[in-house]
């Protein structure tokens, strides 16, 4: 953060966000298990498919019109399993990292949204600029604690802070922080 900040900036306030913003990742993570635990079962001497009844009906089909024995290998759908774990696994992994990596920050000069651990981007609006903050909360936010915050700049330039903690606590800060910059302006 150090390398971010101007000269004589301070940071006035850390937004907390709530946990719930790992939600989705941690779903697809179990998921990608989920997965990984069909593979394995799938590669076993008996495959965990074999009692369903769907299978046997397919069985009995396929023996019908084509030859006995005549199926998709298991092999083949233990390869499938594994490659979906692997490609939901990875976007698990990406959406942990990335939701993990956000931090809101407003500091004396500007309001800032910064991501990443290794590549890392930055958005950000100066205090002077922003026209207004909007609370969208959707009904399981209202019941968890959470909400996102829209902090709207001169132009088409917004922040979109999500999974906020406590967001009428910020949004009042926020708005404290502006008015104050403004007033210590000179007027033109």
């Amino acid at each position: 953060m150090d390398g971010l900040m101007l000269p004589n900036e301070k940071i006035l306030l850390e937004i907390r966000r709530s946990p719930l913003a790992l939600l989705r990742g941690l779903f697809d993570l179990t998921i990608a298990l989920l997965l990984f635990w069909g593979m394995f079962k799938a590669m076993a001497e008996v495959p965990f498919w074999d009692s369903w009844w769907l299978v046997g009906q397919y069985r009995e089909l396929a023996t019908r019109f084509l030859w006995e024995g005549a199926g998709i290998p298991a092999s083949w759908i233990a390869a499938l399993f594994g490659l979906l774990a692997l490609l939901v696994g990875v976007g698990a992994l990406r959406q942990l990292m990335r939701e993990a990596s956000r931090r809101y920050s407003v500091t004396s000069l500007r309001v800032m949204n910064r991501r990443g651990f290794v590549g890392r981007a930055t958005d950000e609006l100066y205090l002077l600029s922003v026209d207004g903050v909007s609370l969208h909360q959707s009904l399981f936010g209202r019941l968890l604690g959470h909400a996102s915050l829209i902090i709207a700049g001169r132009g088409n330039n917004q922040l979109r802070f999500t999974f906020v903690r406590k967001p009428d606590e910020v949004r009042e800060k926020i708005d404290r922080i502006v008015l104050a910059r403004r007033n210590k302006q000179p007027q033109e």
